[in-house]
């Protein structure tokens, strides 16, 4: 199975399709709109100075910050970085965050001379890889408690980044090494140690090939052994296709890549789209409000693991918080979920809300949904369900979304202009110093 998955890997061309190089590019943007929009975060800047201390032989940029670091040590920090305000991309069948593992592995395994097309190309087939991980471990890894984005994503930027440089030579022991490290609770989600783990994945990723090339040898099957992957970390009925891999089309483009509008769990995005649809609709006097139910299709809210979270950062994983905002009118912006104190007004709305789990298979595409109904103090209810929230792949972004969310991140019209040419230049073979340099010039602009 992994000689397959290896030659389906150098076999491969996925910017051959201009619809794929298209959603790479779109996932790039994104990607750096939502690490830029963190890089004066307070936890960016404590990682940044553990990096300061730790020291290195500079090379690799750190994405907004006007500082360059050893490759293992960028690729910490900037996978940490675009994952912070939980603003990034996710996908259905990763359940779980790619751009900022597979990426951030990749900008730190590059040279000023790497095409942008195979960079494009890279970033395809670690998705695809990272795709095909999540849809054979299944629903119980997740549920185990597992962070998918932490598990599944060294192993896909590993491979990304052999494709990249065409390790060939040493992608069976990198993968192996990649694996081995491979770790990340769920436990830890409300804490800045989520987006820590994708960090850890894209410097295992960075490892795991750094390793293989020096010499060191775990020449093991990851996937057919009793004791491989698969038989670890899912319930072990599982299999993987390495047939289809990037055969019926590239799944970064189908069923593609989920963007966001809000600093928060995905999950929360159906809760925070309905919400303020009734808001807009009805503006709700608070005092009048008896009773808020939010009902999810099975296994929408597994991710939203806070009932009763104290600090907006918490929030970001609390149907509770996201509703009692967006049903109070209030914006449901970035600032709400920093790491201070809830207010007292939004504690007393969010102790009226109810889940109620109405069972099913976890869907995150097609077929999954949540409600949220308002139950007034005169018995009138009013209803509202979201199926599809702006952003995903069945209500997608326009154009030129993207460029305003890099935009909002950056606010300065010139280097967004300078970033967003460069990276929509990678698809006509520009060099990837083309990206990097705009990228790493935002600092000295924009401060």
């Amino acid at each position: 199975m992994l000689s397959k998955l290896i030659n389906a890997i150098f076999t491969s061309a996925p910017v051959a399709d201009k619809a794929v190089a298209e959603c790479a590019i779109n996932g790039i943007t994104d990607y750096f709109a939502s690490s830029l929009q963190a890089r004066d975060n307070d936890y960016a800047k404590i990682l940044l100075k553990w990096l300061i201390d730790e020291g290195g032989t500079d090379k690799y940029m750190l994405v907004g910050q006007h500082r360059t670091a050893t490759a293992r040590q960028a690729a910490l920090f900037n996978g940490f970085q675009a994952h912070l305000l939980d603003y990034d991309d996710v996908h259905q069948d990763i359940r779980g965050h790619p751009s900022s593992v597979v990426l951030s592995a990749l900008l730190s395994s590059v040279d000023e001379n790497t095409d942008g097309r195979r960079f494009l190309s890279a970033y395809a087939i670690g998705v695809e890889l990272m795709a095909h991980l999540g849809t054979a471990v299944g629903d119980w890894h997740y549920s185990r408690g597992w962070h998918n984005t932490a598990t599944l994503g060294g192993i896909a930027a590993t491979a990304a980044i052999c494709y990249l440089n065409n390790e060939r030579d040493i992608i069976k022991t990198a993968l192996a090494i990649a694996a081995t490290q491979s770790s990340g609770l769920r436990l830890m989600f409300g804490t800045p140690i989520k987006p820590l783990h994708a960090g850890l994945a894209a410097q295992a990723a960075v490892q795991a090939v750094g390793w293989a090339k020096a010499g060191l040898v775990a020449d093991r099957d990851l996937f057919d052994n009793k004791w491989g992957f698969l038989a670890v970390y899912s319930i072990g009925k599982e299999q993987l296709d390495f047939d289809s891999f990037g055969v019926n089309g590239w799944r970064i483009a189908k069923p593609g890549l989920w963007f966001k509008n809000y600093a928060f769990c995905t999950a929360g995005s159906f809760v925070a789209d309905g919400a303020k649809a009734l808001y807009a609709e009805h503006k709700f006097s608070v005092d009048n409000i008896s009773e808020i139910n939010i009902s999810f299709s099975g296994g929408g809210d597994d991710a939203l693991v806070i009932t009763e979270p104290k600090t907006g950062e918490q929030g970001k994983f609390s149907a509770e918080y996201i509703a009692a905002l967006a049903l109070l009118g209030e914006p449901l912006s970035i600032e709400q979920f920093y790491p201070v104190p809830i207010e007292p007004s939004v504690l007393s709305v969010m102790k009226r809300v109810k889940r109620v789990h109405l069972g099913g298979d976890y869907k995150m595409g097609h077929g999954r949904f949540a409600d949220v109904e308002v139950v007034l103090a005169d018995g009138s209810r009013h209803s509202k369900r979201t199926t599809y929230p702006h952003g995903s792949p069945r209500n997608p972004y326009g154009a030129e979304q993207f460029y305003e969310k890099l935009q909002r991140a950056i606010q300065d019209n010139a280097a967004a202009d300078r970033l967003y040419g460069a990276i929509r230049g990678l698809s006509q073979g520009g060099k990837i110093n083309g990206l990097t340099l705009p990228s790493q010039a935002i600092a000295r602009e924009t401060h």
